[in-house]
């Protein structure tokens, strides 16, 4: 039997429309959830967020106690091909599809469930043969078996389909599904690294163990999917095109965002050395480490904004989501002695860069929050403009100041471009989004 989400009934696109307001539940924009909803959700995928990173540090530490230098380099080359993978395979579909499918009935936000998962598997299939393909070109001797390499990167299938099923649910505001099939895939993982740190698996074994972790997250996804789906609708199918070329616009920010937030690593590791990237890299997952504290709000309330686009509302997410934010970021700038001591002494260094990476954590939260908005209403073009204005200025500004002022004139870069998004670029995104897209 063929799935419901991968075929639409023989109908043209107009018969469909004419009869979505007849055939379609309750649209998902008029079933808002409460408050409370919000604050659960907001604090469930900050937990998984937080707890998925601690077993992601505990097996590599695992992995580094059994493994050799060179097989943990192979795997770091695996782990950031499957990260490009699915970057590429993603194509900018999760707030895209969040945003259509929470502002529309059901018929047509499973209309547009049905595109994206298309798109999704086409563009997995094609990328995940050519990674393969470069994988084996110039990495002749990693050590591991093509065939192992290759069921690695098959897990890619199951990810897409997991991250369609999660952006249905978000969209719906059911997120504890989410976080938990995030964090069985990690638990997964986790176990299999387990055996292999007790002699019991292989590294080539461990490799095809963790398709087996992504097809768990998607089981647990789509079965809370199944139990939202209006079998009995009729799916409105959506311009696939029009859909595909909103997404390549987001990717395209991605990638610049991409750009802009790693080129100064390697600009460090470039003018001062290993030595000085290592430090900066702890200061940087310290760094990463706040973020991850808003980033679960941020996923929780987006599709309150697609519902609520009043400047009430926006003001409330900005000015509350700001000052709660800014409490760790705080609390980290008086301890920074104390937690990058208790790693090395040479990681004192870097508590002038911290400070800078810790006053950037309020200001990240109101550009992405305005990031948000300007995906709300359509507008992602504008995006891509400000990214490659923060990508350009941010490289200019590391060049200049890194040769003089090492990791501090990093970290300065950082917090200077995300000043300046917010007061020059945050009143433009306002200005433009309160017109019609």
């Amino acid at each position: 039997m063929t799935s419901p989400w991968l075929n639409w009934p023989g109908q043209s696109v107009p018969e469909i429309l004419a009869t979505v307001g007849e055939r379609t539940a309750e649209p998902v924009g008029v079933t808002g959830g409460s408050a409370a909803r919000l604050y659960s959700n907001s604090a469930i995928m900050t937990v998984s967020n937080l707890a998925g990173r601690g077993i992601g540090y505990a097996y590599i530490i695992l992995m580094a106690k059994r493994l050799g230098v060179r097989t943990i380099g192979a795997y770091a080359i695996l782990v950031s091909a499957s990260m490009l993978l699915e970057l590429v395979s993603n194509l900018g579909l999760d707030k895209i599809l969040i945003r259509e499918i929470a502002s529309t009935g059901a018929g047509a936000g499973q209309g547009y469930f049905q595109a994206a998962l298309q798109i999704r598997i086409a563009v997995a299939a094609v990328s995940a043969t050519a990674a393969w393909a470069l994988l084996m070109a110039f990495f002749k001797d990693i050590p591991a078996s093509p065939v192992s390499v290759a069921l690695y990167l098959s897990s890619i299938f199951f990810i897409v389909a997991a991250r369609n099923c999660e952006a249905f649910l978000t969209a719906h505001e059911r997120l504890l599904p989410v976080a938990a099939s995030q964090l069985v895939e990690r638990v997964v993982i986790f176990g299999a690294v387990v055996a292999l740190a007790f002699g019991d698996l292989s590294f080539n074994e461990l490799l095809c163990i963790v398709p087996l972790a992504s097809l768990a997250r998607l089981l647990v996804v789509a079965r809370s999917t199944f139990r939202l789906w209006a079998p009995k609708v009729i799916s409105a199918r959506p311009q696939r095109k029009k859909l595909l070329g909103q997404a390549l616009e987001l990717f395209s920010v991605e990638i610049l965002s991409i750009v802009y937030g790693r080129s100064d690593m390697f600009l460090v590791a470039k003018m001062n050395g290993l030595g000085a990237a290592g430090v900066y890299q702890i200061c940087y997952k310290v760094f990463d480490l706040c973020v991850s504290l808003f980033s679960g709000f941020l996923q929780a309330v987006f599709p309150r904004m697609v519902r609520d686009r009043s400047r009430k509302s926006l003001s409330r997410v900005l000015g509350g989501g700001t000052a709660l934010v800014a409490i760790p970021a705080g609390i980290i700038i008086l301890a920074r002695h104390q937690i990058l001591s208790a790693l090395k002494p040479e990681y004192l260094s870097g508590s002038n860069a911290l400070i800078w990476l810790m006053l950037t954590i309020p200001l990240m939260y109101i550009t992405s929050t305005i990031a948000n908005v300007a995906i709300v209403a359509g507008r992602t073009r504008l995006l891509i403009g400000a990214a490659a204005l923060l990508m350009g200025t941010n490289v200019a500004l590391n060049l200049a100041l890194i040769p003089r002022y090492a990791i501090n004139g990093a970290a300065f870069s950082t917090f200077a471009c995300e000043l300046m998004s917010t007061v020059v670029l945050v009143p433009i995104v306002l200005r433009v989004t309160a017109q019609p897209a």
